[in-house]
């Protein structure tokens, strides 16, 4: 005899050992049984006589194969019985090994953050993006196909357009200084300082724009890029 017919010669015994015990208990009263279930205890009770233990544990192997992944890109899915560990505020920055985990952009220690020493430390990222354009313009030269070249052309202009920001903060923040100078320099000599407002500085600022505009000749087609952009937003208010 095979140990798998074993096996199912065992359930088969069990079963009829657990019949017989559920006819024994359809003869008994209810305060019978309930007396009977504090003897052996809730547990045991469940396992022995309703076999609802072995139930949960088939149970359970069924789910942790439906709880696989489908693909391996995919997350693992997680049973929303399972309760999620509840981590203290002494626990939360520690790993399993006891090594202690920081992220600076959280932590105290790390300081407070200042955008100018962050824009002047990362000052020659625009120099490598001045590199990076002129890599890509040599690709450019090599690329036959249509789609490559637009490709190209696209992260050319990101990285163009991100310099540009860089020097138009830069030049404000040297104006503002400029102003923050001539400010204190009114107040040491006792007279009375000009704090410019919002309108003054924007129109000081496009001034100055387009006296670089046109300096490198670029001052008509911007005009012209402007004016076609307010007869556009002219369109859209009239309902053309």
């Amino acid at each position: 005899m095979t140990s798998s017919e074993d096996s199912n010669n065992e359930i088969d015994e069990e079963i009829d050992e657990r019949n017989l015990i559920r006819q024994d208990l359809s003869s008994m009263s209810f305060e019978e049984i309930m007396k009977l279930k504090e003897e052996l205890g809730a547990k045991l009770y469940k396992e022995a006589i309703l076999g609802i233990e072995k139930q949960k544990n088939s149970g359970n192997q069924k789910n942790g194969k439906d709880l696989k992944r489908l693909n391996k890109n995919r997350p693992r899915e997680q049973s929303s019985k399972r309760q999620v560990p509840f981590l203290g505020t002494e626990l939360r920055g520690k790993s399993k090994n006891g090594m202690q985990l920081r992220d600076p952009r959280f932590d105290e220690r790390a300081g407070n953050y200042d955008v100018n020493k962050f824009k002047e430390n990362y000052k020659f990222v625009s120099d490598i993006r001045e590199i990076e354009i002129l890599q890509l313009k040599r690709e450019l030269n090599s690329v036959t196909d249509q789609e490559g070249k637009d490709r190209i052309k696209k992260a050319m202009q990101r990285l163009a357009n991100k310099n540009v920001e860089e020097k138009k903060w830069h030049k404000k923040q040297q104006t503002l200084k400029e102003e923050q100078q001539d400010i204190q320099k009114a107040i040491a000599e006792g007279k009375q300082p000009h704090y410019l407002t919002k309108k003054e500085r924007k129109a000081k600022e496009l001034v100055a724009q387009f006296e670089e505009l046109k300096k490198r000749g670029k001052l008509t087609k911007h005009l012209e890029k402007r004016r076609k952009k307010n007869i556009a937003k002219d369109r859209k208010k009239m309902g053309f």
